[in-house]
């Protein structure tokens, strides 16, 4: 079974970015995922070059992922930051609470465009 928590990340400079973050129940061992999906960077760009190195937690899958997110944004623009994550499809994977540990202060966490 496939599982999937989609992440919406919006920067500083309200640049918008949709992650998937996947967890494939059916490999042994079970295999979590981190991709870039969507962006409205205009011209479009590819701001990471593949999905994240495949993870034994969601935590390590997500760690990963935002790692190279933040380098990649930095590149693009080093005035950047991410400032807000929603969560809208609620979060199946990894809790707000574990995401607001790992983005630090300053970064709003939502759950179906709600703080939770």
């Amino acid at each position: 079974m496939l599982r999937i928590q989609e992440i919406e990340i919006i920067t500083m400079k309200k640049r918008h970015f949709t992650v998937h973050l996947k967890c494939c129940e059916s490999e042994n061992p079970v295999n979590y995922v981190c991709k870039l999906v969507a962006t409205n960077i205009d011209p479009p760009t590819d701001v990471i070059d593949g999905p994240s190195p495949n993870s034994v937690s969601a935590e390590d899958a997500y760690l990963s992922f935002l790692s190279r997110f933040r380098s990649a944004l930095e590149k693009l623009d080093s005035s950047d930051a991410i400032a807000e994550v929603d969560n809208p499809c609620n979060t199946e994977l990894i809790s707000p609470d574990d995401q607001r540990r790992i983005l630090g202060k300053g970064v709003v966490v939502l759950v179906n465009g709600n703080i939770d």
